[in-house]
Protein backbone atom coordinates (compact mmCIF):
# COMPACT_ATOMS: atom_id res chain seq x y z
CA UNK A 1 0.00 0.00 0.00
CA UNK A 2 1.18 3.44 -0.78
CA UNK A 3 0.76 6.20 1.68
CA UNK A 4 -0.72 9.44 0.56
CA UNK A 5 0.43 12.21 2.74
CA UNK A 6 2.07 15.54 2.69
CA UNK A 7 5.19 15.66 0.61
CA UNK A 8 4.48 12.42 -1.21
CA UNK A 9 2.27 13.73 -4.04
CA UNK A 10 3.47 14.06 -7.64
CA UNK A 11 2.36 17.70 -7.95
CA UNK A 12 5.00 20.06 -9.27
CA UNK A 13 4.78 23.63 -7.96
CA UNK A 14 7.25 25.17 -10.43
CA UNK A 15 6.11 27.35 -13.34
CA UNK A 16 6.81 25.96 -16.78
CA UNK A 17 7.85 28.94 -18.93
CA UNK A 18 8.69 27.04 -22.11
CA UNK A 19 5.20 27.34 -23.67
CA UNK A 20 5.11 31.06 -22.84
CA UNK A 21 8.49 31.60 -24.51
CA UNK A 22 7.27 29.73 -27.61
CA UNK A 23 4.18 31.91 -27.84
CA UNK A 24 6.24 35.09 -27.42
CA UNK A 25 8.62 34.05 -30.22
CA UNK A 26 5.71 33.31 -32.56
CA UNK A 27 4.14 36.71 -31.77
CA UNK A 28 7.48 38.43 -32.36
CA UNK A 29 7.80 36.80 -35.78
CA UNK A 30 4.23 37.76 -36.69
CA UNK A 31 4.83 41.40 -35.74
CA UNK A 32 8.14 41.48 -37.61
CA UNK A 33 6.42 40.27 -40.77
CA UNK A 34 3.33 42.46 -40.59
CA UNK A 35 4.91 45.77 -39.52
CA UNK A 36 6.44 46.62 -42.92
CA UNK A 37 3.11 45.86 -44.57
CA UNK A 38 1.39 48.58 -42.53
CA UNK A 39 3.19 51.38 -44.35
CA UNK A 40 0.77 53.66 -46.11
CA UNK A 41 1.36 55.20 -49.47
CA UNK A 42 4.20 54.85 -51.90
CA UNK A 43 7.70 54.04 -50.72
CA UNK A 44 10.19 56.75 -51.57
CA UNK A 45 13.72 57.44 -50.38
CA UNK A 46 13.08 60.50 -48.27
CA UNK A 47 15.86 63.04 -47.83
CA UNK A 48 17.60 62.91 -44.47
CA UNK A 49 17.55 65.78 -41.96
CA UNK A 50 19.20 66.16 -38.58
CA UNK A 51 16.31 67.95 -36.87
CA UNK A 52 12.99 67.15 -38.57
CA UNK A 53 9.82 68.02 -36.69
CA UNK A 54 7.49 65.20 -35.74
CA UNK A 55 4.15 65.34 -37.54
CA UNK A 56 1.81 62.81 -35.94
CA UNK A 57 -1.09 64.18 -37.98
CA UNK A 58 0.57 62.76 -41.12
CA UNK A 59 -0.23 59.25 -39.85
CA UNK A 60 -3.95 59.90 -39.42
CA UNK A 61 -6.51 58.35 -41.75
CA UNK A 62 -7.72 61.63 -43.22
CA UNK A 63 -4.27 63.09 -43.91
CA UNK A 64 -3.68 64.06 -47.53
CA UNK A 65 -0.33 62.62 -48.61
CA UNK A 66 1.13 63.40 -52.01
CA UNK A 67 4.14 61.32 -53.06
CA UNK A 68 6.64 62.10 -55.78
CA UNK A 69 8.76 59.10 -56.77
CA UNK A 70 12.21 58.96 -58.36
CA UNK A 71 10.82 59.17 -61.90
CA UNK A 72 8.77 62.26 -61.00
CA UNK A 73 5.40 60.47 -61.03
CA UNK A 74 2.78 61.86 -58.66
CA UNK A 75 0.73 59.69 -56.29
CA UNK A 76 -2.22 60.79 -54.19
CA UNK A 77 -2.16 58.28 -51.32
CA UNK A 78 -1.41 55.10 -53.32
CA UNK A 79 -3.07 56.12 -56.57
CA UNK A 80 -0.96 57.39 -59.48
CA UNK A 81 -2.38 60.66 -60.79
CA UNK A 82 -1.43 63.33 -63.29
CA UNK A 83 -0.76 66.86 -62.12
CA UNK A 84 -4.16 68.08 -63.32
CA UNK A 85 -5.92 65.16 -61.58
CA UNK A 86 -4.05 66.01 -58.39
CA UNK A 87 -5.09 69.65 -58.58
CA UNK A 88 -8.73 68.68 -59.23
CA UNK A 89 -8.72 66.25 -56.30
CA UNK A 90 -7.18 68.84 -53.97
CA UNK A 91 -9.62 71.52 -55.09
CA UNK A 92 -12.54 69.14 -54.47
CA UNK A 93 -11.15 68.02 -51.09
CA UNK A 94 -10.64 71.57 -49.78
CA UNK A 95 -13.68 73.24 -51.37
CA UNK A 96 -15.96 72.46 -48.42
CA UNK A 97 -14.61 75.19 -46.17
CA UNK A 98 -11.95 73.07 -44.49
CA UNK A 99 -10.34 74.77 -41.51
CA UNK A 100 -7.00 72.99 -41.71
CA UNK A 101 -5.92 72.83 -45.36
CA UNK A 102 -2.76 70.77 -44.95
CA UNK A 103 -1.08 68.23 -47.20
CA UNK A 104 2.11 66.26 -46.71
CA UNK A 105 4.57 65.91 -49.58
CA UNK A 106 6.85 62.87 -49.71
CA UNK A 107 9.41 63.54 -52.44
CA UNK A 108 12.21 61.13 -53.30
CA UNK A 109 15.67 62.53 -52.65
CA UNK A 110 16.61 61.93 -56.31
CA UNK A 111 13.82 64.17 -57.67
CA UNK A 112 14.97 67.50 -59.04
CA UNK A 113 14.34 70.43 -56.70
CA UNK A 114 12.54 72.30 -59.46
CA UNK A 115 9.97 69.52 -59.80
CA UNK A 116 9.24 69.61 -56.05
CA UNK A 117 8.80 73.41 -56.18
CA UNK A 118 6.49 73.02 -59.18
CA UNK A 119 4.25 70.57 -57.25
CA UNK A 120 4.27 72.80 -54.15
CA UNK A 121 3.31 75.83 -56.26
CA UNK A 122 0.51 73.93 -57.97
CA UNK A 123 -0.87 72.73 -54.64
CA UNK A 124 -0.79 76.26 -53.23
CA UNK A 125 -2.88 77.47 -56.19
CA UNK A 126 -5.68 75.04 -55.20
CA UNK A 127 -6.05 76.63 -51.77
CA UNK A 128 -3.74 74.46 -49.68
CA UNK A 129 -2.52 76.59 -46.79
CA UNK A 130 0.16 74.34 -45.28
CA UNK A 131 2.45 71.85 -46.98
CA UNK A 132 4.54 69.54 -44.85
CA UNK A 133 7.71 68.35 -46.55
CA UNK A 134 8.49 64.93 -45.12
CA UNK A 135 12.03 63.84 -44.28
CA UNK A 136 13.73 61.01 -42.38
CA UNK A 137 15.70 61.64 -39.22
CA UNK A 138 19.42 61.35 -39.83
CA UNK A 139 21.12 58.82 -37.57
Amino acid sequence: MSKRGLGMSGVNAEINVTPMADIMLVLLIIFMITTPLLQTGITVNLPKAKNPLDAPEADSKDAVIVALNREGRIYLAKTPVSETELLDALAKKFSGGEINKTIFLKADSAVAYGRVVQIVDSCRRTGVERIGLMAEKEK
